[in-house]
């Protein structure tokens, strides 16, 4: 799984950053039209927010918690303007004036989260945690910065401490569904996901992410049922179209699925990865002009992907242009080098361009990645048997057979030279 984009720490920004009262205020007059401005209330727009709080801070007449509340408040002014820097600087100040102020704490470590400073957030929300033990949104940002650094237990084991806290926090129940796919729970992430939706029925990420896991089961059924649920929550939700064509791919209703991936592209135009889908689709389906152009785009949008070079190679193959073909199976080889369907379908290009040594090469290389793969054991008895490894090219064409009965091609050779299986 991709790591965690920056829109979705904008997202859990948003969630826990609560804007502070005003100023903590004893009995007496009524907010000021600044203090209301730095405040936040009334949709007051960020520049505006800063500007009132500015105005107050050189006021002199604030102190103390008041003081530490008025730099937090432009914190998130800033933090809502996109400013993160500025926005931390603010609720350094704010602690340093009110170490005990916990809100800021939170603050903070949320803009930390935004930048990737996924260390410093951390600590930001164990000073939080420490002041108030039983905050769930504390506990909640802990844990995505755990999760975005790759600790998934202890991410998992803050986002139970949320959950516990606070039961219907349902973003803690979408992100565990996150980590616990990560971890291959594919049941327990779906649980998740039910109770986000219960929580929010509106919740396209939750139709869509329980569809992924859905999917990882092979339920593709279940899956599209998911899909759509999301888009007719969000008819332009591209994530649910790029998801839906995967598994119509999968249920190999390729015309449906290029139609899903062509939404995706219209609405996502700079994902590559609906780009790259649909290349691999029109592959499939005999269509190497345009898969090579839509590869193109992927590798120009995320060139560090192995999949788009491996599918660009085919569609080089179906062309008749091995030379390109082996070019891109060598760079998808680079990028991964135990990607055992590269060195297969380089092998079959060695073996269309008769470099049948090469050929074995690759075709055994793929046997040793993944030793029950029956169409890798077949191809490499084919190449043996231009080899003169006759006994050789039989034996792994039985083997392919024994453990792939349905497959035609050992079948097909076996019966040829007259050799039951």
């Amino acid at each position: 799984m991709p790591k965690p984009s920056t829109q979705s720490f904008l997202a859990v920004f948003a969630l826990l950053t609560v804007a502070t009262a005003a100023l903590a205020q004893q009995a007496g007059p009524p907010l000021s039209a600044d203090e209301r401005r730095c405040a936040g209330l009334k949709a007051t727009p960020p520049d505006t927010q800063a500007a009132a709080c500015t105005t107050l801070i050189g006021s002199g007449r604030y102190v103390g918690n008041n003081l530490a509340i008025v730099y937090a408040n432009r914190g998130i002014a800033y933090a809502r303007a996109g400013d993160y820097d500025r926005a931390i600087g603010e609720f350094d100040a704010a602690v340093q004036t009110n170490p005990n102020y916990t809100r800021a704490y939170v603050s903070r470590g949320n803009a930390q989260l935004v930048k990737r400073d996924f260390d410093s957030a951390i600590a930001s929300f164990d000073q939080a945690i420490q002041l108030d033990p039983r905050a769930a949104t504390s506990y909640m940002g802990r844990a995505t910065a755990y999760d975005a650094k790759g600790d998934v237990e202890r991410a998992l084991a803050d986002y139970d401490a949320a959950i516990r806290l606070d039961p219907n926090l349902g973003a803690a129940y979408f992100n565990r569904g996150l980590a616990l796919r990560k971890r291959g729970q594919s049941d327990r992430a779906i649980a998740d996901y039910d109770q986000a939706i219960r929580l929010n029925p509106k919740d396209v990420a939750a139709y869509n992410n329980r569809g992924i896991a859905l999917a990882d089961k092979g339920e593709h059924d279940r899956a599209i049922a998911d899909y759509d649920a999301a888009l007719k929550i969000d008819p332009n939700y591209g994530l649910a179209y790029l998801n839906r064509g995967l598994s119509r791919n999968a249920r190999k209703e390729p015309d449906r699925a290029i139609a899903d991936f062509d939404a995706a592209v219209r609405l996502v135009p700079d994902s590559a990865t609906a780009y790259g889908n649909r290349g691999a689709a029109l592959e499939a389906k005999g269509d190497a002009e345009r898969a090579i152009d839509d590869l193109d785009k992927a590798i120009e949008l995320d060139p560090r992907n192995a999949g788009f070079y491996n599918s660009r190679g085919n569609a080089w193959r179906n062309r008749g242009r091995l030379d390109r073909a082996l070019a891109d199976y060598n760079q998808a080889l680079v990028l991964a080098p135990d990607s055992w369907i590269s060195y297969y379908d380089r092998a079959q290009a060695h073996y269309v361009a008769g470099n049948f040594q090469a050929a074995l090469a690759d075709a055994t290389k793929t046997a040793e990645l993944n030793a029950n793969w029956a169409p890798a054991i077949s191809l490499r008895g084919l190449i043996q048997e231009k080899l003169g490894a006759k006994d050789a090219a039989i034996a792994d064409w039985r083997r392919a057979a024994a453990l792939d009965p349905a497959l035609q091609q050992p079948a097909d050779a076996l019966r040829r030279l007259g050799i039951m299986r």
